[in-house]
């Protein structure tokens, strides 16, 4: 028996675990444009693999395939006011998806024909914005100065740590050790 107990705990110590391979989607947006990146949570990204970024309704709004770093990037219709979902499958089982609200997404860019018609009129343009403008520059600013920080704490939750391994291993010993000692009770 413990021959066997410790064949087993031998293979178990050349297993690998499964969270390594496990694809992870990390976006941000900057103004109507979205960029981002697969990766695994092991560090390596998914080359030439299809993406798909969809609305809150499933209508599509951009696909393509990512780069040799992982990376993809589109812009959002002027039009397209609501969240965005960005999917991304590698084609063997591992799919994985983030979901941008629409409140991360920049404002929709000013209608050119509006400004072409003040232009006409002969009037002068101050340089003044209206507070919601001002609040939409000042969100804008914020996410691009927090966009790192977000993809940080991204790959640090999903990296497998040392302490984690361990307490799998500490668990399977502790499970053993209840089985051995509820045996020897039974004897």
């Amino acid at each position: 028996m413990t021959r066997i107990l410790l064949v087993l705990l031998a293979l178990m110590g050349t297993c690998l675990p499964a969270m390594a391979h496990k694809l992870k989607v990390f976006a941000a947006a900057e103004g109507r444009t979205v960029r981002g990146y697969a990766f695994f949570v092991g560090g390596t990204r998914p080359r030439g693999v299809a993406w798909t970024a969809t609305d809150a309704t499933g209508g599509r709004l951009a696909d393509g395939r990512t780069d040799d770093e992982g990376r993809f990037s589109f812009d959002i219709p002027a039009d397209d006011l609501s969240d965005v979902t960005i999917a991304v499958d590698t084609g063997d089982a591992h799919v994985a998806s983030v979901v941008l609200p629409a409140g991360r997404l920049g404002p929709a860019p000013a209608h050119p024909a509006s400004s072409a018609a003040a232009a006409a009129a002969g009037a002068v343009a101050a340089p003044q914005a209206s507070p919601e403008e001002i609040a939409s520059m000042v969100e804008t600013a914020i996410q691009r100065q927090i966009e790192p920080l977000l993809e940080r704490i991204e790959q640090m939750d999903s990296r497998l740590r040392f302490t984690d391994v361990l307490s799998g291993i500490l668990f399977i010993v502790g499970l053993a050790g209840i089985g051995l000692w509820a045996r020897a009770r039974r004897s």
